[in-house]
C-alpha cells in the first residue's frame, strides 16, 4: 500500500507542477469563421440573422445576430472583426443563447471567459447568462458608452470528459453584445500543490521503513 502511495502522490504532483493542466479549446470563439455568413436578408447591414449554421456553436431560444465589420450601428467587434447580438433584430425577449460542447479534464479547474457588448444606443443594461452544469451567473452591463466591452468570468470545475457550457440572453432592450468566448485551464492553489508534494517524500519514507522492516 505505501509503494501505491508512493507511486500515486509522485505521479500526481510530478503532473501539476509541470503545469500540464489540459487546455480546452473553445471553436470559433470569435466568430471569425465566416462560413455561411450571409447578409442577403438585411442588405447593407453587414448583418446575418439565423438561428442555425453557425460554425462550432448551437443557436437555440431565438434568432441571433452575427455582426460584421462594415455594419450601419456604430458597434465595433471586441476581438477579430465579427461579433454577435442576442437579440437579433427584435426588441426585448426572447433572447437567443449559443451552446458548445468541449472537451474537458474530469477534476480539472477552468474558466468560461467572453466580453459582453452594450450600448446606450441601444438599452442598457445588457446582460448574459452563462451556465456550465449546475454552475451558472448572470453578468450584467451598465455602462453609458455607445460601444462597450466587458470581460466576464465563469469558473467550473470539469465532471466528465467533455463539458457543455450556455452563454444566454437575460437582459436587455435591442442590444446584447457576444465575442471572445475562451475556456482556460487554470492550476490549482498553492496550497494544495504544498500538500500533493509533500505526499512524495513521507511516501518514500514510509516505503523505505517497511523495506528495512523486511529485510530484517
Amino acid at each position: 500500500m505505501t509503494k501505491v502511495v508512493l507511486i500515486g502522490a509522485t505521479a500526481l504532483a510530478g503532473l501539476l507542477l509541470s503545469g500540464a493542466a489540459q487546455a480546452a479549446t473553445v471553436t470559433n470563439g470569435s466568430f471569425e469563421d465566416t462560413t455561411g455568413f450571409t447578409s442577403a436578408g438585411h442588405p447593407g447591414d453587414d448583418t446575418d440573422s439565423l438561428g442555425s449554421g453557425l460554425p462550432g456553436w448551437t443557436i437555440a431560444n431565438h434568432n441571433v445576430a452575427w455582426i460584421g465589420p462594415s455594419n450601419p450601428f456604430g458597434l465595433t467587434a471586441s476581438n477579430g472583426d465579427y461579433f454577435l447580438d442576442l437579440t437579433d433584430y427584435t426588441t426585448g425577449s426572447p433572447f437567443g443563447a449559443v451552446i458548445q460542447t468541449i472537451s474537458t479534464v474530469i477534476g480539472q479547474h477552468y474558466e468560461l471567459s467572453f466580453d459582453l457588448g452594450s450600448s446606450s444606443n441601444y438599452g442598457i443594461p445588457a446582460a448574459i447568462t452563462a451556465l456550465v452544469g449546475i454552475t451558472g451567473q448572470t453578468f450584467t452591463s451598465t455602462l453609458g458608452g455607445t460601444n462597450n466591452w466587458e470581460r466576464e468570468v465563469l469558473s467550473f470545475i470539469a465532471d466528465g470528459t467533455s463539458t457543455t457550457f450556455i452563454l444566454a440572453g437575460a437582459s436587455g432592450s435591442n442590444y446584447i453584445g457576444l465575442d471572445n468566448v475562451s475556456v482556460t485551464a487554470t492550476p490549482l492553489p498553492a496550497s494544495m500543490l504544498m500538500f500533493l508534494t509533500a505526499l512524495v517524500p513521507l511516501g518514500f519514507a514510509g516505503y523505505r521503513r517497511k523495506q528495512h522492516a523486511a529485510a530484517a
